[in-house]
């Protein structure tokens, strides 16, 4: 008997990545996508299985150097990560970094039980560090997350292959074409759609709002329900069903989520 045992199709199945969620999560970004970029997310999202409210996968824009909003697409390295849990063939792996002629570099060895060897990528901090932000404060944690990515995709090609690269490894000197080309994707303004997600045909009506702002709140609280509930009681914010202002709303997801993101970035780092 024939064994179906792709992470990319067990994934899919199970994470229900569906136009209501999508379009939700389209709602919290300030740069609003148009048809045709939310068309290629969807299209991506669906394809993996990726959750974009578990920063699975995400969309950045910025401005090219004709003025027009382009999309970038980035997937979370834990991805990688939980997706190798799921094959059966996946057998662990380990990171080594090592300095050449005052160069550092990190290797990352990725084992499966069908292979004989395993399957390495070496990254140098040359190629990858911005010398901003977390690079500039944890650069080893950061070339690491490139050398595990990096070799994950080449240790399962049918389970990540085509899926968009993580932000660790689109360095921020580098431009908007640049990472799209990196991806495999071109300026989205021009690509036909690849997928269709069912727009809303009407204007939303409150009880939609409420009900949509209430159901992503429940979904920061699943993440950590600690900090959810100590940020509402620090900041004594009323009950969340009483917040109608749409700034009101959009500030306390993104200020909260903001720290859930950091918080759950500092237990990686151990």
């Amino acid at each position: 008997m024939e064994q179906q045992n792709t992470a990319v199709a067990t994934v899919t199945e199970q994470s229900q990545i569906t136009a209501k969620l999508l379009n939700d999560y389209f709602a919290t970004l300030t740069d609003k996508l148009t048809d045709v970029q939310r068309n290629q997310f969807a299209a991506v999202a669906q394809a993996f299985g990726l959750n974009p409210f578990k920063r699975e996968i995400y969309a950045t824009t910025y401005r090219n150097k004709d003025g027009q909003t382009v999309m970038s697409i980035v997937t979370g390295y834990e991805v990688y990560l939980k997706r190798a849990e799921m094959n059966p063939n996946y057998d662990g792996f380990e990171t080594e970094f090592n300095v050449v002629d005052k160069q550092m570099n990190c290797t990352c060895k990725v084992y499966r039980k069908d292979r004989r060897m395993p399957i390495t990528s070496t990254v140098w901090m040359a190629e990858y560090s911005t010398g901003r932000s977390l690079w500039a404060t944890k650069p080893r944690m950061m070339l690491e997350k490139v050398a595990i990515a990096t070799a994950f995709r080449r240790a399962f090609p049918t389970d990540f292959g085509g899926m968009p690269y993580t932000n660790d490894e689109l360095p921020e000197h580098m431009t908007g074409a640049d990472k799209l080309e990196q991806q495999g994707y071109t300026e989205v303004q021009q690509a036909a759609p690849v997928a269709q997600v069912e727009p809303p045909k009407a204007a939303k009506t409150q009880d939609e709002k409420d009900a949509n702002w209430l159901a992503m709140c429940d979904e920061l609280r699943e993440r950590n329900p600690e900090i959810f509930d100590n940020y509402l009681k620090q900041h004594n914010v009323p009950e969340l069903a009483e917040i109608h202002n749409s700034k009101e709303r959009q500030k306390l997801y993104t200020d909260i989520k903001a720290t859930i993101d950091f918080a759950e970035k500092e237990a990686d780092n151990g």
